[in-house]
């Protein structure tokens, strides 16, 4: 295995989409500098969505011109939900697209509001436009750890879905848990069932934490090849529009809330993986988004006061320890 991953920041887009009250483009903008300036190389900047649909994202040329291009260091990534959200992010010189598909009709209907044939249709055409233009297409395959009443033949969908959209043109798929279904062991027997079908370094992972299972779910993808991950700062983000699905089968269960990037990157780093994020601006930026949005968020190492200075401490210990398993001196 190699000691690197990488992490993907989300949280300018998932974090911000659908909050209530609207948060000035100059803010966004911010943070995503922010988050660069951690040492991300890519950030989910905004979503080229319908204002309609996520008022929150109306600002999305605004934000993504005035970030502006950096390079292989500074890549922009940015959600498009069809040919038109497409067409406009080339235009704004996007440096990548994301997509997004489900398994199931059910859920396809309650969230795209088209069958997944449709959407599969609609990716073809937005991975043409987007192979003409030089800009990678990424995919996000939602509820790919599981849903509610999923169909018996999960894992054969799961496969062929990913081979799929490889296939089709998309650089990376990132398995999604958005309904917080996955365990340790499910993300391997899951993990197991694409890497029959394509190579671990088209997929990516993003998992979330209201059970609790959020970085054991991080650790079991890595031992499972997965090196890429998303994640959205203190976890900000949920899925409340699954609501009206998830109820019938978990009366009075809470929106899932995403596993806070702070804890991923200390998680990784503590155990001697690098992440190539700087940890104490990293929970700054988390910080400054607990102001925009006005609550507190997720973070576990925000909440125990950990910083930099006790990730060394804790990655210290860890090479003492390894010293004295090889039989070295303390």
């Amino acid at each position: 295995m190699t000691d690197t991953v990488e992490l993907i920041e989300i949280g300018p887009r998932e974090g911000l989409q659908y909050h209530p009250e609207y948060i000035p483009a100059q803010k966004k903008i911010a943070l995503a500098n922010m988050l660069f300036d951690c040492g991300f190389r890519k950030v989910e900047v905004t979503s080229f969505v319908h204002p309609k649909v996520a008022p929150q994202m109306k600002d999305a040329v605004e934000v993504l011109l005035a970030i502006g291009p950096g390079g292989s260091q500074r890549i922009r990534q940015v959600l498009v939900p069809n040919e038109t959200g497409c067409r406009s992010a080339i235009a704004c010189k996007s440096d990548e697209i994301a997509v997004w598909i489900f398994l199931s009709d059910r859920l396809s209907y309650s969230t795209l509001n088209r069958s997944v044939a449709e959407t599969l249709k609609r990716i073809s055409t937005i991975c043409e436009i987007a192979g003409e233009n030089a800009v990678k297409t990424n995919a996000y395959l939602g509820a790919a750890f599981g849903y509610p009443g999923e169909d018996a033949g999960h894992y054969e969908n799961l496969r062929a879905m990913v081979a799929k959209l490889v296939q089709l043109g998309c650089r990376r798929v990132c398995l999604n848990d958005e309904l917080a279904m996955a365990n340790p062991v499910t993300v391997g027997d899951h993990l197991r069932a694409c890497l029959a079908e394509v190579d671990a370094g088209y997929l990516a992972a993003h998992f979330y934490d209201n059970r609790g299972m959020g970085l054991a779910n991080v650790f079991a993808a890595f031992e499972s090849g997965v090196r890429v991950f998303k994640s959205s700062l203190g976890g900000a983000g949920r899925h409340g529009y699954l609501r009206s699905v998830i109820s019938p089968d978990f009366p009075g269960r809470r929106d899932p809330h995403g596993l806070a990037t702070e804890d991923i990157v200390y998680g990784f780093e503590e155990m001697g993986i690098a992440t190539g994020i700087d940890i104490d601006r990293l929970i700054g930026c988390g910080r400054f988004l607990e102001k925009l949005l006005g609550t507190r968020l997720h973070s576990r190492v925000v909440e125990s006061g950990l910083c930099g200075k006790t990730l060394e401490l804790a990655k210290a210990s860890l090479k003492t320890s390894e010293g004295r398993g090889r039989g070295g001196v303390a």
